[in-house]
């Protein structure tokens, strides 16, 4: 009697971009398969979902390696706490270093003066980098 291998037996893949990365690692650890992730900050997928996957969808053997990258969602910024009475300019330029877009408007007792009385979100606050900052100034 002879007896032929086929090889490995093949493994289909899905593509699990856009979908929870817990379900795909159990997934594909359950099919045998090699699993790494890392995660990086996005815009535009939900924390908790694969961004992208190495290799895609399609066949692959038990033991084979399958990358993923999962989303931490956005990345979030602190608002500054020291604001308050800080010159309109100084106050742009530390927002904009920071990533963030700056809006200016006159606060309800508007003076001439310059200075920044309040801003929105608060100080402390955590926001999306690149969120718009509202500061009021006197």
């Amino acid at each position: 009697d002879l007896v032929v291998s086929r090889g490995p037996q093949p493994v289909h893949v899905a593509d699990w971009t856009g979908r929870s990365a817990a379900r795909a690692e159990h997934v594909l650890g359950r099919q045998q398969l090699d699993v790494h992730a890392s995660e990086q900050y996005s815009d535009q997928v939900p924390e908790g979902q694969v961004i992208s996957q190495d290799p895609g969808a399609g066949v692959l053997h038990h033991g084979d390696s399958v990358s993923l990258v999962v989303s931490r969602g956005p990345e979030l910024v602190q608002v500054p706490g020291n604001l308050r009475a800080m010159g309109v300019a100084a106050a742009t330029q530390l927002l904009e270093s920071l990533g963030f877009t700056v809006h200016v408007e006159h606060a309800d007792l508007y003076l001439g003066l310059g200075y920044v009385a309040s801003s929105s979100p608060s100080p402390g606050d955590r926001v999306p980098k690149g969120s718009t900052i509202t500061l009021r100034i006197v």
